[in-house]
C-alpha cells in the first residue's frame, strides 16, 4: 500500500511539473516529507561537513524526470528541443569515432592478411627452390675427377654428382638424361673429368655413352724447384724419376734456348691430368708449353728474353707477395743497372744465395754471404743468377715482363705473416726498415728461425 501511494504521489508530481512546464513556469521539485525519508542515501552537508539524510524520493523523482521522455512533442525552442539537439550532436560524434575504429580495425586486418600472404608466398617459393633448384648457367668452375663404379645406375650417379656440386640437383640431371638425343643413354664405368657447377645437360653429355680413359693427376706448386717438381711428377704419374731427370737435362728437346742448362723455371705450376699411357717427354712438354704460353701472353715472344724474365719472376715468387710483384720487379731492374750508386749491379737477394746452398732457410753465415764459389751468390756476382730458382706463376711472369717504374733499390718484408713490405731508395732508409723487421723477429722467434 505504501508503494502504491508513493507511485500515486509521483504521478501527481509529474503531472504538476508538466503543467508548469507547459505554462512556461519554473519547475520546482517539492521537498519530500519526513516520513518518506526511508532507505539510506547519505549525503555530505557541505556547510556542516557531516553526513546528512537526503530526500531520496525527491532525488529519484528528479532522476526519473531527467531520463524519461515526455509524452508530448514540445514546441520549437523549448528545453526539450535543445536537449534533443545536444543528443543528436553527441550521436554523430560517437558514430564518427565508431566508424574510425572500424576503419582502423579493417586496415590492421588487411595489413596482417597481406603480411601472412607474402610470407606464405616466399616460404613456399623457397621450399620449392629447395626441392627444385635452378640449373647452373655454366660453363662450370674447378675441374673435378668423377669415377663411376661398376653397377652404378643413373639415380645413384645423379646423387653423387649433386653431392660433388657438379650439378644443381639430381632431378635436373635425371631430366637431362631423359631429354638427351644420344642413341644410348648408358653411362659406362670409369673416371671422367668434369667441372663444378655445370649445367645438367652439359654434365649428361660428358657422361652418356662414353668410355673414358683413366688418368693420373700431377699438381705443381709455384716456387717449386726442379728437383722437387720432378719427384712430384714421378709420384703422380708412376714414371721413373731417373728418366725424368735425364730429360730435364736436355732442354734442347723442348725447343728451349741454349742459355737454359736444364728445365729449371720452365715447368709451369698448376694442375695436370694425363691418360695413363702418357710418356715422360709428353708430360714435360705440356708443362714447358704452358710456360711458353705465359711468356707470350705477357708480351715476350723471344725465348732468350723470356728466360731472363723467368729468372726475375722466380726471384719475385720467392721474395715478394703478389701485390708487390710489380714494385719489386722495378727495384730489381734498378739494381741490374751496373751504373747505379746503391748496389752497383748486385742483386743482393737472399733467395738466390740459399738456392745455391741447396737450402730453404733464409739463414746463412757471413762467410757464406761472401762465398764467391756459390754461383747464385748475388752479393758477390753481379747480374742475374745462372738459372731461375724455381717455377714462377703467371702473375710473377707478368710482373717480371712489365715492372713498375720506380726509384727503389731496397725492399724488406717487415712482417712475414701479413706480407707487409717496405721499400727504400737509399741504404740508410733500408737500414731503418730492416731494424723494424729485426724487432718483429725478436717478438716472433718461432717464425724467424
Amino acid at each position: 500500500m505504501r508503494d502504491e501511494a508513493r507511485r500515486k504521489r509521483q504521478r501527481e508530481t509529474h503531472s504538476e511539473l508538466y503543467a508548469r512546464f507547459a505554462a512556461g513556469q519554473r519547475s520546482v521539485l517539492p521537498e519530500a516529507s519526513s516520513p518518506e525519508l526511508t532507505g539510506g542515501g547519505v549525503y555530505l552537508d557541505a556547510a556542516a561537513g557531516t553526513p546528512a539524510q537526503a530526500p531520496l524520493e525527491s532525488a529519484a523523482v528528479a532522476q526519473e524526470f531527467a531520463q524519461s521522455e515526455p509524452e508530448y512533442a514540445g514546441e520549437p525552442g523549448t528545453q526539450q528541443t535543445l536537449r534533443a539537439g545536444s543528443a543528436g550532436t553527441g550521436g554523430k560524434a560517437r558514430k564518427k569515432r565508431s566508424k574510425r575504429r572500424r576503419n582502423m580495425v579493417m586496415l590492421a586486418t588487411f595489413l596482417i592478411f597481406a603480411v601472412v600472404v607474402a610470407g606464405s608466398f616466399y616460404f613456399i617459393r623457397s621450399l620449392y627452390k629447395q626441392f627444385n633448384p635452378d640449373d647452373y648457367p655454366g660453363p662450370g668452375g674447378q675441374t673435378v675427377e668423377f669415377t663411376v663404379e661398376d653397377g652404378w645406375g643413373p639415380a645413384l650417379i645423379s646423387r653423387k654428382l649433386e653431392d660433388l656440386d657438379v650439378v644443381a640437383s639430381d632431378k635436373l640431371f635425371m631430366s637431362a638424361i631423359d631429354n638427351s638425343d644420344a642413341a644410348s643413354k648408358l653411362i659406362h664405368p670409369g673416371t671422367y673429368l668434369l667441372k663444378t657447377q655445370m649445367p645438367a645437360a652439359a654434365a649428361a653429355d660428358e657422361l652418356i655413352d662414353k668410355r673414358p680413359d683413366k688418368v693420373f693427376y700431377i699438381g705443381l706448386k709455384a716456387n717449386m724447384r726442379l728437383g722437387a717438381a720432378l719427384e712430384e711428377i714421378a709420384k703422380g704419374s708412376g714414371l721413373k724419376l731417373e728418366s725424368l731427370r735425364k730429360l730435364a737435362d736436355q732442354p734442347e728437346k723442348f725447343g728451349l734456348p741454349k742459355e737454359s742448362p736444364n728445365l729449371e723455371g720452365w715447368l709451369h705450376p698448376g694442375e695436370y691430368r694425363f691418360p695413363l699411357d702418357t710418356k715422360a717427354d709428353e708430360v714435360l712438354t705440356t708443362m714447358v708449353d704452358s710456360t711458353k704460353k705465359a711468356l707470350t701472353d705477357a708480351g715476350v715472344s723471344d725465348l732468350s728474353e723470356g728466360y731472363q724474365a723467368l729468372k726475375i719472376a722466380s726471384i719475385l715468387q720467392a721474395e715478394a707477395t703478389p701485390k708487390d710483384y710489380e714494385v719489386v720487379s722495378g727495384a730489381i731492374r734498378n739494381r741490374l743497372d751496373p751504373n747505379n750508386n746503391e748496389t752497383h749491379g748486385l742483386l743482393q737477394t737472399d733467395s738466390t744465395v740459399i738456392y745455391g746452398l741447396n737450402r730453404y732457410s733464409l739463414q746463412f753465415t757471413k762467410a757464406e754471404k761472401k762465398d764467391a764459389g756459390n754461383k747464385y751468390n748475388t752479393y758477390v756476382h753481379p747480374g742475374l743468377p745462372p738459372t731461375p730458382i724455381g717455377s714462377p706463376a703467371t702473375s710473377a711472369i707478368n710482373a717480371a715482363v712489365n715492372p713498375q717504374d720506380n726509384g727503389f733499390y731496397y725492399w724488406v718484408t717487415v712482417n712475414t705473416q701479413t706480407g707487409e713490405t717496405k721499400f727504400a731508395s737509399t741504404y740508410a732508409e733500408h737500414q731503418v726498415n730492416h731494424a723494424q723487421f729485426s724487432a718483429w723477429c725478436e717478438a716472433n722467434p718461432e717464425v724467424c728461425k
